[in-house]
């Protein structure tokens, strides 16, 4: 597994710079096994790094710089070095020599991967199962394995390839295997440079919205993580926007889709109630997608604590995914008295206050859901359930709430 056992490692596969890997050459061997570093390599790799500590200055640095030489071969022996050498001269020396290899090895690993056009063998890449289980919707159950979207997996392998590529991506693709207690952090701070990005302090500095593919990196860390591991940042909504994946989630390639997928793992992974109500709205405005949008709304309803408008958004989006066999969630809803908004409206000269609660939009979506017109209970007119359905527009005189939900409740005894 490439997984470095301490923090040093993987913060030089992040931090040093990578070139980009080259086009796939005939030399190029597609199989990771011919990464293996040979017993020969490995022994003279430790041999040097004994040398690190001679007591004599000329061999400790021909030493160090026979082992930058080595490059990738001599990693296995300066991460053992690091971690386990007694003289600390031999820790030094190599920690500033690991990055190096570290960066090397990965460059090796993509060179590899590239050259596997195929997809005919396993990669051990930081990120990569994770980003592929994403977009192919791989799930596993009682030990069966699934695969919603398998015709996505060149898709992945190209999403994976310029998310590596990019440099601001990089480093969050590569600490996905970090514990969540490390990988929240990191997550808040470079969403804290994406906003330091768009907008500068500094006089003189052009404004920068993220790319698609560096917003794509922080929405697949977020999703591998729980939120409470996040230090609270801010919303990301904004971020999306300009970022240009609206747009890019609409099209009708394959990156569409698989950057659409990471966005669904994101929303469908919220846990807490602020951020649930963000992820519904980027599901119903950004996301375009009414199931997604219907399942989170359904979390919603399911979700004690929440405001009027959190409940009421949630309904609203619940009625624009046609989701009829929920209505015995709405239904709970009818003796909800939680007021949502309150408006004022001049009716012959004179001002009329009305109010609409939770359990009047309830109603109205139920009503809608089950195909009839919600006029005919009492509303005033409404739009049909076809994703323009909004609560404010459940607007019902109080004097005809009580027989509009006594003939709900008529009708649903005939259609149960």
């Amino acid at each position: 597994m490439f997984r470095a056992s301490v923090a040093v490692t993987v913060l030089g596969l992040g931090l040093v710079p990578i070139a980009a890997a080259p086009p796939a050459a005939p030399k190029v061997d597609p199989n990771p096994k011919s990464l293996e570093v040979s017993a020969e390599d490995l022994s003279k790799a430790r041999e040097l790094v004994q040398k690190l500590g001679s007591e004599r200055y000329r061999e400790r640095e021909e030493a160090e710089r026979a082992l930058a030489e080595m490059g990738r071969l001599a990693r296995a022996a300066l991460l053992d070095a690091v971690n386990l050498d007694p003289d600390p001269e031999i820790r030094h020396r190599a920690a500033f020599l690991l990055p190096k290899a570290n960066a090397d090895e990965m460059q090796a690993r993509l060179a590899v991967f590239l050259a596997d056009t195929k997809g005919e063998y396993e990669h051990d890449l930081p990120g990569w199962h994770q980003l592929r289980a994403v977009v192919r919707g791989e799930t596993t159950l009682f030990g069966w394995s699934h695969v919603a979207r398998p015709h996505l997996e060149k898709a992945a392998r190209e999403l994976f390839i310029e998310l590596m590529q990019t440099p601001a991506a990089r480093p969050l693709l590569v600490a996905l295997e970090r514990p969540p207690a490390e990988l929240g952090p990191l997550i808040a701070a470079r969403k804290q440079e994406i906003y330091n990005a768009m907008y500068p302090r500094r006089s003189g500095v052009a404004p920068r919205n993220p790319t698609p593919a560096e917003m794509t990196a922080v929405l697949l860390a977020e999703a591998s993580v729980p939120s409470r591991y996040i230090p609270r940042s801010m919303v990301i909504t904004n971020f999306l926007t300009q970022s240009g994946i609206p747009g890019v989630i609409q099209g009708a390639n394959d990156r569409a889709q698989a950057i659409h997928a990471v966005l669904t793992a994101w929303i469908e992974t919220r846990s807490e109630v602020a951020e649930i109500t963000t992820a519904l709205n980027i599901a119903g405005n950004i996301l375009r997608d009414p199931d997604v949008a219907g399942r989170l709304a359904i979390r919603i309803l399911q979700t004690p604590g929440l405001t009027g408008i959190q409940k009421s958004t949630a309904i609203t989006h619940l009625v624009q995914s046609g989701a009829k066999q929920h209505l015995s969630l709405l239904e709970k809803a009818l003796t909800d008295t939680t007021v949502v908004t309150t408006m004022v409206r001049v009716v012959n000269g004179q001002q009329i206050r009305e109010t609409i609660e939770v359990r009047d939009v309830a109603l109205a979506g139920a009503i809608l859901l089950s195909g009839q017109d919600p006029v005919d209970y009492g509303f005033e007119k409404i739009a049909g359930a076809g994703g323009v359905f909004n609560y404010s527009r459940a607007r019902i005189a109080s004097d005809k709430r009580p027989a509009a939900l006594e003939k709900w409740q008529q009708w649903r005894e005939k259609n149960p």
